[in-house]
């Protein structure tokens, strides 16, 4: 258990530290030529069904279905009574939100002008990616491989897939910049890293005291 959670303590500075050093990037305008190739890059690529998969993404990230699909998370955890699974998953998802909705309105980065979908937000980091995608996506995943750790990697895996596609869809819809999308994922994994380890240790400490009173 001290190897996985001082992993993840790893894991989510360093990647909390990335997403600093990107938005300064950002800020500075540096990446511009990155996410103006990119851009290009998904305009020749534009293809019916392609679009279709990205709208479909689009409106499971929208906030009324990402709203749903957290609440529905959260009563089925008080329902199971597995109440330190509804704190990490509040703990998780609302935060994605704030931290983004903060970080949108320090940097106030203008979206590309010719997006196939309409948001009305700044651009950096994308809602979509950091809310819907790593902490809807990989927080529930890592939530449930804590439950059941036997299948741990199967959850992780198919919620990094679902996050990987839902931040390649903005930018295919062209809603979003490339490093749009990435400090999007990189600030909400690092949120559901550092949650982890204090749910992971909180959970060791209270085993550790049922085995001490020796019950």
């Amino acid at each position: 258990m001290l190897t996985t959670t001082s992993r993840q303590r790893q894991i989510g500075a360093g990647m909390f530290v990335a997403f600093l050093l990107l938005t300064a990037f950002v800020v500075a305008g540096w990446t511009q030529s990155v996410d103006d190739a990119w851009m290009s890059l998904m305009e020749d690529l534009e293809v019916p069904w392609l679009l279709s998969v990205a709208e479909l993404f689009h409106h499971l990230g929208s906030v009324p279905i990402a709203l749903t699909i957290s609440l529905l998370v959260a009563v089925a955890f008080i329902v199971a009574k597995k109440w330190w699974a509804f704190w990490a998953w509040f703990a998780i998802v609302a935060g994605a939100q704030v931290f983004s909705t903060v970080t949108k309105l320090l940097v106030d980065r203008p979206r590309p002008v010719d997006a196939l979908v309409h948001e009305s937000s700044a651009s950096y980091p994308s809602g979509h990616a950091m809310v819907s995608g790593a902490a809807i996506g990989i927080g529930l995943a890592v939530i449930l491989g804590i439950i059941w750790p036997n299948r741990y990697r199967l959850f992780l895996g198919v919620g990094i897939a679902y996050a990987v596609v839902m931040a390649w869809s903005r930018t295919y819809l062209r809603v979003h910049w490339l490093t749009d999308v990435v400090g999007g994922l990189v600030f909400g994994t690092a949120i559901v890293c550092l949650v982890a380890v204090a749910v992971i240790q909180r959970r060791g400490d209270a085993q550790d005291g049922i085995d001490e009173s020796g019950e």
